[in-house]
């Protein structure tokens, strides 16, 4: 099969089926002259059986006595010798010798041998009428005997069928050569028939060979190689076309090449370009990702000094609060000391009226000094544990304490000098006075400086809400970057992945070989 062309391919099955039909109508032939055959032995077995009836009818009116059995038998015969049937049908009777005992058509030959006696083709069928009766049954000769008033000899079938206590043979037989002849006519029929089936056959054939030829466009062969070259990535195979039908199968393979061409070309553009891009994209997230995880360390360590910024701010808050309510104690202690000089004063003054009171003014100045001298003590540390911003208040806890002591130097001066205190009362009650002033000088300082603590602990308290929003937002700054780190991660894999898809992109492109 695989040597045989295209067409040879399409004009085979219409060989093998006119083949078989010609085997078919032969056989049917075959089968048609056995069945009229078989019908024409039927025949001679009934007709056969007829005659053997009669002879069987006389001879048992001889055994009953009616006949005499010489008498039977000639009234057998003759009854055998008037029997016709069909067109040249009719009995003879011969015995096992063989003899003849009657023939109604040659009466001449009754009584004669007929061992030597053959049909036109040698066989001397008379021997074999007397082998086949032997059967029980009879049984069937065939030879050639001309038919009546002819001297052609024709093909006969003939039937034997033999009454054992005669020893007669009935034979009887019919031409078969109508049978051979419609056998013979049934074929050249069967073979008209089939020559005409098979014309157009061919006819129909050769048109929807042409038809496929036509819609192909070529052998199939060519069009299966094409297609496997095209199949096996090789799209700039030659097809040619030219005298192909515009619809054919190679046009349409030649255009599907053409657009598999195009379409390829198209796809390994996009794959180099795509490959370009995921190569840039990659690159240029590997540096976003670095500078991000750059950027989320340094957001790290600004969240932390911020962290750290918060915490000296609270501090600085909570000492600025210790500072306000130190500098509310020196208020206080301020007020005690004016209202203390505002009493030295009058005293003075009652001193100077009452000279008889000196000492006890004295041991009064005597207690303000010393009480004076702790405040400024206190006031001393105080303003040294407030640092920079109690440095105002450390000069005038300073001076109040000089103030102090002198006050104590001057009342001891008096309880010393007890007798000039009376004329220096005067310069006293002065000195008294300026230390009421100074005290009220010192207490407006104070209250000054109580407004500014005021101010820093205020600003201080902003600025730990500032700084603690400021740290937050970093805080949520950080976050971003680190969700923007990994995002940039995954946006790098993503990436990467699209680079390897595209490389194997590239590399099945690659099997596609475009011209």
């Amino acid at each position: 099969m695989q040597r045989l062309s295209f067409k040879q391919k399409l004009w085979l099955p219409l060989i093998v089926s006119m083949m078989a039909l010609l085997i078919v109508s032969l056989w049917a032939a075959v089968l048609l002259r056995g069945t009229r055959i078989d019908e024409r032995k039927n025949d001679l077995i009934n007709v056969g059986h007829v005659g053997l009836a009669i002879v069987q009818e006389y001879a048992a009116l001889a055994k009953s006595g009616a006949l005499s059995e010489e008498q039977a038998r000639k009234e057998a015969l003759a009854r055998l010798r008037d029997v016709r049937y069909g067109e040249d049908g009719y009995f003879l009777v011969i015995d096992s010798t063989p003899r003849m005992i009657m023939h109604p058509m040659k009466p001449a030959s009754e009584g004669k041998e007929l061992a030597s006696v053959a049909d036109a083709d040698g066989r001397h069928h008379y021997v074999a009428f007397a082998r086949a009766a032997q059967s029980p049954e009879g049984g069937f000769v065939d030879y050639v005997f001309p038919r009546p008033h002819t001297t052609e000899a024709v093909p006969k079938l003939g039937y034997v069928v033999r009454y054992a206590p005669w020893d007669w043979i009935i034979a009887t037989g019919a031409y078969v050569d109508d049978i051979d002849n419609a056998f013979v006519h049934s074929l050249y029929l069967a073979c008209g028939l089939l020559i005409v089936l098979a014309c157009a056959l061919a006819a129909l054939v050769a048109a929807v060979n042409r038809s496929i030829v036509r819609t192909i466009g070529g052998d199939p062969r060519v069009a299966a190689r094409i297609a496997d070259g095209i199949a096996g990535g090789d799209l700039a195979i030659a097809i040619d076309a030219r005298n192909a039908h515009a619809q054919s199968l190679l046009r349409a393979i030649g255009h599907m090449r053409e657009a598999l061409t195009a379409m390829i070309a198209r796809i390994k553009h996009a794959s180099d370009n795509v490959a370009q891009t995921s190569d840039e994209i990659a690159s240029g997230n590997a540096d976003l990702s670095a500078r991000t995880t750059e950027q989320a360390t340094s957001l790290q360590q600004t969240a932390a000094s911020m962290t750290q910024i918060t915490e000296q701010v609270r501090q600085a808050s909570d000492h600025a609060r210790a500072a306000n309510d130190l500098a509310k104690r020196a208020v206080t202690i301020t007020d005690r000391g004016g209202a203390a000089a505002a009493a030295a004063v009058t005293t003075m003054r009652d001193i100077s009226s009452e000279s008889q009171k000196m000492v006890e003014i004295i041991s009064v100045i005597e207690g303000i000094a010393f009480q004076t001298n702790i405040l400024a003590l206190n006031a001393a540390v105080e303003a040294a544990r407030a640092g920079e911003e109690g440095r105002g208040f450390a000069v005038v806890a300073g001076e109040v304490r000089s103030l102090a002591q002198r006050s104590a130097a001057a009342a001891k001066e008096i309880r010393g000098l007890i007798q000039r205190a009376v004329s220096r009362v005067g310069e006293g009650a002065g000195l008294v006075e300026q230390t009421g002033a100074t005290i009220d000088e010192a207490r407006g300082a104070i209250a000054q400086v109580m407004r500014i603590v005021e101010e820093i602990a205020s600003a201080a308290a902003e600025q730990t809400t500032g700084i603690e929003a400021v740290n937050a937002s970093v805080s949520e700054m950080d976050d971003m970057t680190r969700q923007n780190a990994t995002l940039v991660q995954r946006a790098a894999a993503a990436v990467e992945a699209l680079e390897h898809e595209a490389r194997q992109l590239q590399t099945a492109i690659a099997v596609f070989h475009i011209g």
